[in-house]
């Protein structure tokens, strides 16, 4: 497990090998806007930084990603 602070100041934490062919589930504070990335990204904090930013632009937070890797 791999855990990435947010410039939101919040932790998200991230399970499995991150790489641009995982599958990548994410879990958000709001359970509404929980489900799996078609984004590719090599590494966690890539992935955290843009997931964030959608999590902050809808209203909620994100919690958790888990690559199938």
């Amino acid at each position: 497990m791999t855990t990435i602070k947010t410039k939101y100041g919040y932790s998200v934490d991230c399970y499995g090998k991150c790489n641009e062919y995982a599958t990548i589930e994410m879990c958000f504070d709001d359970e509404m806007f929980d489900g799996y990335t078609d984004s590719t990204f090599t590494n966690w904090r890539s992935a955290v930084k843009e997931l964030a930013e959608y999590a902050h632009r809808n209203g909620t937070e994100l919690v958790q990603l888990e690559s199938d890797e």
